[in-house]
């Protein structure tokens, strides 16, 4: 457990923005708060986008057992300002920055099974700068009803250390998901404990 919750980060992002709407006279918000290691993330939004007020939560976390080049990520994602809730559970081959397996994946009550693939890229430029990307393809088919599908999930990280324990972080996050497609820039500041 305590190597499961090592090097724990704590994050954070506010952001506040005129609404598309012109009828709606307050402004939309989004707050954001987790924390995540490599192997563990959770993390909750409350944002108001047009006048409407959403909670947003995702969580995951990574099993991989010793001696073997696979690992196992079970996640949940429920995302009610895009109507998008789901279950998942990836489990894939590992070498180096490339991953490759089968994905079970559960919304509204049905259950679908798919290949998946992934690469995961990190660097440190210098001593202050970093740089992270991950990039996952999910290809799903039914055989039954002759349909096939590929999401898409992708997030890029630049992130400045200010200190031994805090960081800025600027964030892309892209998801193409059962047919919602939605990015997410940010910047937000991160606290290693």
């Amino acid at each position: 457990m305590n190597s499961f919750l090592s090097g724990l980060i704590l994050f954070s992002s506010f952001s506040m923005r005129t609404p598309n709407d012109v009828e709606v006279v307050k402004d939309d918000y989004e707050i954001s708060i987790g924390f995540k290691t490599d192997k563990l993330y959770a993390k909750r939004d409350w944002e108001r986008e047009r006048g409407e007020k959403y909670i947003d939560e995702e969580f995951w976390f990574i099993f991989e057992p010793k001696k073997i080049p696979l690992y196992m990520k079970p996640a949940h994602v429920n995302k009610s300002s895009r109507n998008l809730k789901y279950s998942k559970l990836d489990t894939r081959f590992k070498k180096s920055i490339f991953s490759l397996g089968h994905t079970a994946l559960v919304a509204e009550d049905k259950t679908e099974q798919g290949l998946s693939l992934g690469i995961q890229y990190k660097k440190q430029i210098n001593g202050s700068l970093s740089f992270e990307s991950k990039f996952d393809a999910y290809y799903f088919r039914d055989e039954i009803m002759n349909q096939q599908r590929f999401d898409i999930e992708e997030y890029l990280s630049l992130n400045y250390k200010i200190s031994e324990k805090l960081t800025l972080s600027n964030i892309l996050d892209y998801n193409d998901v059962k047919g919602v497609k939605h990015y997410k820039f940010k910047i937000g500041i991160e606290y290693k404990l």
